[in-house]
């Protein structure tokens, strides 16, 4: 299989490709309201390093929300152009997840907690593990919350997302045993993982039916092409 995948869904903009035999290319940048002149730069570059053709695409996948909702509509936009131009399934990815990946992908931890800040004193959060794949799980459900109704169970190995940077104080009290990355931000070669994964187990849609993860208004909307 040859899976395209991307997220524009915070700050950052990557893009990144999974050929046939295994070889992951990728592109990520902080690209904060230019995803639209970046994104193709990045489909383009990741296609050329692995030398296929657009057309050689066997699935493509996108990081869904919750998130900035013109970043994630430019992503379902142009996956959703993609899949029907190429009649290939699409794979819809959360951002929380996406962002819990890429923290396993570079800390040995086993328990995350992922934040992003929603702005309004509110943050998306959520909490994974990994499981016996090595794959980001979700414990739970995503949220949305005022930062003062935010409430953990037990203290997380790891805490990832600039929601970290609104109130990390008030959550931990005073707990210093946790690695907190509050600059990491989803990178598509971590969604590719969870992608190629939802591939092996068909849970894949065609291009009509991609919905978008917006958690303040629990509607999950239609991208419109």
């Amino acid at each position: 299989m040859n899976i395209l995948a991307i997220d524009t869904s915070t700050e950052a903009c990557s893009a990144a490709l999974l050929r046939s035999d295994g070889q992951v290319f990728g592109e990520y940048a902080l690209t904060p309201r230019q995803h639209t002149r970046y994104l193709p730069q990045m489909m383009d570059a990741v296609l050329a390093a692995a030398d296929l053709s657009k057309q050689s695409l066997t699935h493509c996948a996108f990081a869904n929300g919750p998130g900035a909702f013109t970043g994630i509509r430019i992503a379902a936009a142009t996956i959703q152009g993609i899949a029907i131009g190429l009649s290939i399934p699409v794979v819809q990815i959360s951002t929380l997840a996406t962002l819990a990946q890429t923290c396993f992908d570079r800390y040995a931890a086993d328990n995350v907690v992922v934040a992003l800040d929603a702005r309004m004193d509110e943050v998306y959060w959520a909490r994974y593990k990994i499981d016996k794949n090595g794959l980001a799980l979700l414990v739970g459900e995503e949220k949305l919350n005022k930062l003062e109704d935010v409430v953990f169970d037990s203290i997380p190995a790891c805490g990832a997302g600039h929601g970290w940077e609104v109130a990390p104080e008030s959550w931990l009290n005073g707990n210093t045993d946790i690695i907190i990355d509050s600059q990491l931000l989803p990178d598509a070669r971590s969604l590719l993982k969870l992608a190629q994964q939802a591939v092996l187990e068909n849970h894949v849609l065609s291009a009509e039916k991609t919905s978008i993860n917006y958690l303040r208004n629990r509607v999950a909307e239609q991208p419109r092409r």
